[in-house]
């Protein structure tokens, strides 16, 4: 998720919903679709409005997303989406993570923390 490819959809969706407008509706107003009689373009343009909706929302979650690394590849949380997949927040103690990195540990590493390695031998009888 790159804030230019949302900024970049956004605009898409806006000047396909304002071509639609004028060229059916003769108006420049791009809601204007939405009052056509016809079914279809007022589901396109629902459909056009949700993805300008969806986009700034995206995009201002993306502005608002700390620069923290991921407890777990320690690689940048919002940099390293488009390779670690989207994030993932765990519901006990809030902690941000990627989602593969989140799945190759099964639960979180903060809540559940791994043990330190167990000595091999448990009882040692050897005198020092």
């Amino acid at each position: 998720m790159n804030k230019k490819n949302l900024f970049i959809s956004i605009i898409t969706a806006f000047i396909v919903l304002e071509i639609l407008s004028i060229s059916i509706m003769d108006s420049i107003t791009p809601w204007a679709i939405l009052h056509y009689h016809s079914i279809g373009l007022k589901i396109i343009g629902w459909y056009l409005i949700a993805q300008i909706g969806l986009s700034f929302l995206a995009m201002i979650f993306i502005s608002a997303l700390p620069d923290r690394p991921c407890p777990i590849c320690n690689h940048d949380l919002k940099a390293f989406i488009p390779v670690y997949g989207s994030l993932v927040i765990c519901p006990r103690c809030r902690s941000m993570f990627h989602k593969n990195c989140f799945k190759s540990k099964l639960r979180c590493p903060i809540c559940y923390p791994e043990d330190e390695e167990k000595p091999d031998v448990l009882l040692d009888f050897r005198r020092d």
